[in-house]
């Protein structure tokens, strides 16, 4: 099952109308050592613990993945996973964490 990405100007666009979203960092082991932040309120979700993380999310709000990968590979496969689970808006951040801190949008501690 193939999930479509979204770009941070549709996820502005949506939050300013007022759409509430639930993220999901799906960084690398490597990645997150190294960062200090993370997307407002995001779920630490590691690409081989989909799984065990499922009772963290809601079905009730689109859901975004964000990694640091070349082409999002860890938060398209995140993405995909939580489709199979039945997850029916779930979308990779297209450019992921990088796009985000670079828009200056809002960042909290890991």
């Amino acid at each position: 099952m193939e999930t479509t990405r979204v770009t941070l100007d549709e996820i502005k666009e949506r939050m300013d109308r007022g759409e509430q979203f639930t993220f999901v960092d799906a960084r690398n082991a490597q990645a997150w050592d190294e960062a200090q932040t993370k997307l407002p309120g995001a779920i630490r979700v590691p690409a081989d613990e989909v799984k065990q993380h499922l009772s963290e999310i809601s079905h009730e709000r689109t859901v975004i993945t964000y990694c640091t990968c070349p082409h999002e590979a860890s938060s398209a496969g995140v993405a995909k996973e939580l489709a199979e689970h039945g997850y029916r808006n779930v979308h990779p951040l297209f450019i992921g964490f990088e796009a985000w801190e670079k828009a200056g949008l809002p960042l909290e501690p890991k």
